[in-house]
């Protein structure tokens, strides 16, 4: 969430918005965000990670009550244009990752 933070600028020049999703609750979430320091991402809180799961395909890992990392790169109409699903802290979607599929399914619109 920081890297994308930090390019937001960036990102919205693309046409782009980052929204990031919790299983916790709004207090835990809102703290998260504080202490990240996150501005441009918006977090959303208090997500059902089964729901979640059967929505997306997403890990869950139910001992924990967790949902794994999950990235969706959206193209306009809500195609998904890229998903990245991890189920530890390796295998994620970048900022600059999406930087680069935002521009090539732009150029790919444009033909």
């Amino acid at each position: 969430m920081v890297d994308f933070n930090g390019a937001a600028s960036l990102l919205k020049m693309l046409g782009a918005s980052v929204v990031a999703l919790s299983v916790d609750d709004k207090d835990t979430t809102q703290q998260l965000a504080n202490n990240l320091q996150l501005g441009p991402v918006r977090m959303l809180h208090s997500a059902d990670p089964d729901e979640v799961s059967g929505l997306t395909g997403a890990f869950t890992e139910p001992q924990r009550g967790i949902l794994h990392a999950t990235g969706f790169i959206l193209a306009p109409g809500g195609k998904v244009a890229q998903a990245c699903y991890s189920t530890g802290p390796i295998g994620r979607i970048t900022a600059l990752d999406t930087m680069r599929i935002l521009r090539f399914v732009q150029r790919q619109r444009q033909r």
